[in-house]
This record gives structure tokens, sequence and C-alpha cells, in this order.
């Protein structure tokens, strides 16, 4: 049971300053909360001095493979349909495309796997996953290991996009009183 949820209509508050809300009733709400990336725990991707997010590494190539992927040879972490639609998109902008699978076939439709595998711009590296994410104030390189040969492989990448799926947002916040009507926190800016 969702606490402040127990009358009709429901009382909702909303407004940028928390200590005076303007109130609105409604007979239902519909509370989004969205998802997140998920994202490999790679040396090199996080955020932070010591890593490349949004400075060559990124979770969505349609958002920042225009500027990111530009000229450069990029990478596309994932084996589903998603990971191909991201690959084939960066075709557009990126010099080679390079999508790094873990096991050796695809998860994506018989379709879209087709379409990646026939591409002249992307090539698939099989049982192979990212090491480590290297550069200077940017992106410069990454070390593939395939994990059947036990090789690592030192490349040039001006990107890496993660496309392993989303984790639901469904925490809401502690609350109180049950019934008292509740105010929700501002959404992280994405």
């Amino acid at each position: 049971r969702i606490p402040g949820t127990s009358t009709r209509p429901l009382r909702v508050a909303h407004g940028w300053d928390p200590e005076a809300p303007e109130w609105m009733t409604a007979d239902t709400v519909i509370i989004a909360t969205g998802a997140a990336a998920k994202r490999l725990d790679i040396p090199g991707t996080g955020d932070g001095p010591n890593g490349f997010w949004q400075r060559g590494v990124s979770a969505c190539a349609v958002c920042d493979g225009a500027i990111m992927a530009k000229d450069t040879q990029s990478f596309v972490i994932g084996g589903g349909d998603a990971a191909c639609e991201e690959a084939l998109y960066l075709t557009k902008f990126a010099s080679e495309v390079h999508l790094v699978v873990r096991r050796d076939a695809l998860r994506a439709s018989v379709v879209m796997a087709n379409r990646v595998k026939e591409h002249p711009k992307i090539q698939i590296h099989w049982n192979s996953n990212v090491k480590e994410v290297t550069g200077g104030d940017r992106m410069e390189k990454l070390i593939l290991h395939n994990s059947a040969s036990g090789e690592d492989v030192e490349m040039a990448a001006g990107s890496l996009f993660f496309a392993i799926g989303h984790n639901p947002c469904h925490q809401l916040p502690a609350c109180r009183d049950r019934d008292a009507p509740q105010r929700l926190p501002q959404a992280h800016p994405t």
C-alpha cells in the first residue's frame, strides 16, 4: 500500500518550493520512476578523475554518438537487439564500429543479427569483454580480452557504449504517516 492513498481524491504536492507546495487533487496518480542504464565495473569507465564517463564512455549512442563517435573507432558492449541497434546507429558517425559480445552468439533477433553481421563498418568480437579503458583528457584506448583464446589486445578507441539493459528506478521515499499527503523527491537529472 502506498502512503497517502486511503482517501479520495488523492492530494499531490507539486512545485519547486518544498516549504510552500501547491496542491492538486486527482483520482489516479501515475508514478513513472524511469530506468537507469546498466554499466559494467570496468576500470576507466566510471565517473570521476580516473574514469572517462561522458568523456568517451556512455550508455546512449543516440544521445552521445554524434559527438563522441565522430570519425573514431567506436565500441558497443552487448549482444541483444539494443546493442545491435546502437552499433548500426553509430555507423553513421564512426569510422568503424566494434560490437563486443561476451558469448559466441548474438541474443538479438535473426533480422537484427543479420543486419549487423552484414554491415561493412561493423566488426564483431565474439567471446570478448573490455578489460580496461585508458586515455588522457578523453578515452583513447581500451584493452579487449578474448575469453576463448586468453589473448588481450590494446586497441585505439574514441568511444565506448554500454548496451546491456536497464534497471528500473523503483525506490520511493520512506514515509512515516501512511495517510498524510506525500511529496516525492525531485527527479535526478539525466
